[in-house]
C-alpha cells in the first residue's frame, strides 16, 4: 500500500512538472505586434521567423548533420496580431483582418521550409461565459486557418481557443485588442 501511494505520487509530481515546463515555455515565447494596417509579407516573416532564431535553427541542424546532439533551445516566437480583431461576439472576418491575413499568407509561403506546423490560438474579451468564450475563440482560430488554407494552400496548421484567459489588455479585459488572433509557428 505505503510502495503504491509512494508510486502513485511519483507520478503526479512528473506530471506537474512536465505541465509545468510545457506551460513555462510557451509563456517564454517572444510576441511580436505589428501595428500597420496593411503589413508586408516581409514585415511578418520578420515577426514570425526573427532571424537570430533560424541562425540557431540552423547552428542546430549543422551540429546534428554532424552527429552532435544540440544543446540550444530554440525559442519560440508568435505574431500578434491584434490587426485580426472580431466584432464582439463573432468570428466574422473584417476587410481589414483579410488583408493583414493576405501578408501572413505570403510570408507563410515565402518561408514554408522554415516552419514544421503552425498554431493559431483565438482569443476573446473578458465579456460572456467561460463556455461561450472558449467556443468562440477556436471559432476564430478555425475561420482564420480555413482563410489560409483555401487562399495559400497552406498544410500543418492546428487552432486553439484561449477563450479569455490571456488577456492583451489586463486593464481593460473588455476591450476590443483581446479578441485577437496569434500566430504561433513551431520550428
Amino acid at each position: 500500500m505505503k510502495t503504491t501511494k509512494i508510486l502513485l505520487m511519483s507520478a503526479l509530481m512528473s506530471a506537474l512538472l512536465a505541465s509545468f515546463q510545457a506551460y513555462a515555455a510557451d509563456t517564454e515565447r517572444k510576441t511580436v505586434s505589428i501595428n500597420d494596417k496593411v503589413p508586408t509579407a516581409e514585415q511578418v516573416a520578420d515577426a514570425l521567423f526573427p532571424k537570430e532564431v533560424q541562425a540557431l535553427k540552423a547552428e542546430c541542424a549543422a551540429a546534428e548533420k554532424a552527429g552532435m546532439r544540440c544543446q540550444s533551445r530554440i525559442p519560440k516566437s508568435s505574431l500578434d496580431s491584434v490587426l485580426v480583431t472580431f466584432p464582439r461576439g463573432s468570428a466574422a472576418l473584417t476587410g481589414e483582418a483579410r488583408e493583414f491575413l493576405d501578408a501572413v499568407g505570403k510570408a507563410l509561403q515565402a518561408r514554408e521550409s522554415v516552419w514544421t506546423s503552425l498554431r493559431i490560438e483565438g482569443h476573446t474579451d473578458i465579456t460572456g461565459s467561460p463556455a461561450v468564450n472558449e467556443k468562440l475563440s477556436k471559432e476564430r482560430a478555425d475561420v482564420v486557418k480555413a482563410y489560409l488554407v483555401k487562399n495559400y494552400a497552406l498544410k500543418n496548421i492546428e487552432t486553439v481557443g484561449r477563450a479569455s484567459e490571456q488577456p492583451k489588455d489586463t486593464a481593460d479585459p473588455t476591450n476590443a485588442v483581446n479578441r485577437r488572433i496569434e500566430f504561433v509557428p513551431e520550428w
